[in-house]
């Protein structure tokens, strides 16, 4: 090779080096760095360290549909449950969007789904926020496998939202528990251990309707453990688990009331008002007599 077509090579490889540290040196922050609080991600997007943020806006917003954040067992934490109006995590208008493996604390909301369809919440731990998980509108929302904990008012709350799974979730410690309210329809609500609640563990009120409440488990409420209020018809009780509750075990009214356990607690058993009796419900223990009403229990 000439001198001088060495030199041109050498020149050549040179430029391409530059141009290439051009670009990584021009590629937004997220790229490299992971998202900043207040950021609105439009593609998936994984944590790569804890986010600790203001309050002054929400944590992080998705703003696509069919984004997954993933925290990777990071954390995003605000300056505290009521010092900001904001969520952790909030979709709005969204579809298809996953929210998992990590930590949301100190918001007014762990996480919001608003008006948002077909959302995946998994695998979090949603503690210290004013609300936990909160779905307004929508619907077809699969919330499974979260530690939900700690929060001011409900652990889990549906209002006016539609055909949504609520299952195997831990919710200790919140005031109240899981809440199917406002107008919410044809919600599943299974195999939950909900305890320590300071107002009722589950719950269908205000018009919900449809709702089904399976094989869950409710415990140490200091009210009543499961509870559906009369206008919320078409409500299904089947094989819950209620237990040393400050109220009633399950006080209900205009529901299907099948297979339920209630045991140990300082209220009746079962109190059923205007409900079909589906029989296999059992009562023991209960300090309120008689340990049944509206429905027949044996001993279990």
């Amino acid at each position: 090779m000439s001198t001088i077509t060495r030199r041109a090579a050498a020149a050549a490889s040179a430029l391409a080096l530059a141009a290439t540290a051009a670009l990584v040196g021009s590629a937004p922050a997220s790229a490299l760095d992971g998202p900043a609080c207040g950021d609105v991600i439009t593609v998936d997007t994984v944590l790569t360290a804890d986010l600790v943020c203001d309050g002054s806006s929400d944590g992080l917003v998705i703003g696509a549909d069919d984004v997954t954040l993933d925290l990777r067992g990071h954390t995003i934490s605000g300056p505290g449950a009521y010092a900001t109006g904001w969520a952790a995590v909030r979709a709005a208008g969204r579809t298809g969007v996953t929210i998992t493996r990590g930590t949301v604390t100190g918001f007014q909301a762990g996480v919001v789904l608003d008006q948002s369809w077909g959302a995946t919440v998994s695998k979090l731990t949603v503690s210290a926020n004013d609300q936990g998980v909160n779905l307004a509108g929508g619907g077809q929302h699969l919330v499974a496998k979260n530690t939900v904990s700690a929060n001011g008012r409900d652990g889990v709350r549906l209002g006016l939202s539609t055909g949504n799974t609520v299952t195997q979730n831990t919710v200790d410690g919140n005031t109240w528990g899981i809440s199917v309210a406002d107008g919410s329809h044809g919600n599943a609500v299974s195999r939950n251990v909900v305890t320590g609640s300071r107002q009722h563990g589950l719950a269908a009120f205000g018009w919900a309707t449809g709702t089904a409440f399976t094989q869950n488990q409710v415990s140490a409420s200091w009210s009543d453990g499961i509870v559906v209020r009369n206008e919320s018809a078409g409500t299904t009780l089947s094989q819950n688990t209620s237990s040393a509750n400050g109220g009633a075990g399950l006080l209900v009214a205009n529901s299907l009331v099948v297979k339920n356990t209630a045991v140990d607690n300082a209220g009746q058993g079962i109190a059923a008002t205007g409900s079909t009796d589906g029989g296999g419900n059992t009562a023991a223990g209960n300090l309120t007599q008689p340990q049944c009403s509206g429905v027949a229990c044996s001993t279990p």
